[in-house]
């Protein structure tokens, strides 16, 4: 009886420890977009761990590979299970450093890996169908216009699309320059000149405020920013001949596909979208071979 109320104690311990450590290694991300992604990849983890009596800040070796094999069967893509390994491996290792667990068990254990030049399984958008869908776009909503060129044209992740406020945009076409921010630096980047004029028939009078702002005002006649929702919305509404719809990763697919065919130096292209390894550029090219 005095073992199982101390083992319950101690549990009761760890989960306590373990929710307050999870929070300040998330708050620890510079990314919007990896914070998001770990936040989710830990909360699948969490939730795996706790559905067999156990939790993710006690996880051994073995518990991981099982993790892997559920996730495996249960349909992920080797990069899906590669990104959930480093949120894995980055979590315990801000656990070490705060004396939480003695040891990182990601480092024993055989991690999945996406080979160089496994192709992404997001579809290549032909040219004639991106000048299409920027078509529709401007008939539609002048955000759903922005939002295209920034993906298509620009290599902008959505997240940094939505990020975007009006006094981050500087300069009149052909030299309109937007601020962003990605792991933790500012980073400016000159606007294609459809994009550019898109923004600005976007910003119309407005001074400040979100670039992508909400239809709905929360308070008097203010537009909070558009939600990834709300975007994943706008961006449903086009489609090709055959009814598919595009995503905003097929869209941004084709910025960096299309930048290789123009000759740019793959650093360039992987600093122009954001990407942290010229092996995730090449992820998104299409094979010659």
């Amino acid at each position: 009886m005095i073992a199982h109320v101390a083992a319950t104690s101690a549990r009761r311990r760890d989960e306590a420890l373990q929710v307050g450590l999870v929070e300040a290694w998330l708050n620890s991300q510079s990314s919007p977009n990896t914070l998001a992604a770990y936040r989710a990849d830990i909360a699948k983890f969490g939730t795996w761990c706790a559905s067999r009596g156990s939790i993710a800040l006690r996880a051994d070796a073995t518990t991981l590979v099982a993790f892997q094999v559920a996730r495996e069967a249960a349909g992920d893509s080797p990069s899906t299970l590669r990104r959930r390994w480093s949120a894995l491996s980055s979590f315990y290792d801000f656990a070490v450093i705060n004396e939480a667990t003695s040891t990182n068990p990601v480092h024993g254990a055989t991690r999945p890996r996406v080979g160089v030049g496994n192709p992404s399984p997001t579809a290549q958008l032909s040219a004639s169908a991106v000048d299409s869908y920027r078509a529709i776009a401007a008939s539609l909503d002048p955000r759903l216009e922005v939002l295209v060129g920034l993906l298509v044209s620009d290599g902008l992740k959505l997240g940094e699309a939505l990020a975007l406020n009006v006094d981050d945009v500087s300069g009149r076409s052909p030299k309109t320059v937007i601020t962003i921010r990605r792991r933790g630096q500012v980073q400016k980047i000159t606007l294609d000149a459809d994009t550019a004029r898109a923004v600005r028939r976007c910003v119309g009078s407005r001074r400040e405020g979100p670039l992508l702002a909400s239809e709905r005002a929360t308070s008097g006649s203010e537009r909070p920013r558009l939600t990834r929702f709300g975007a994943d919305h706008l961006i449903r509404q086009l489609s090709n001949e055959d009814g598919k719809r595009v995503t905003a990763n097929e869209l941004r697919r084709f910025h960096i596909s299309t930048s290789n065919d123009q000759a740019d130096d793959l650093d360039d292209v992987r600093v122009r979208a954001g990407l942290a390894d010229v092996r995730s550029v090449r992820r998104y090219l299409v094979a010659t071979t």
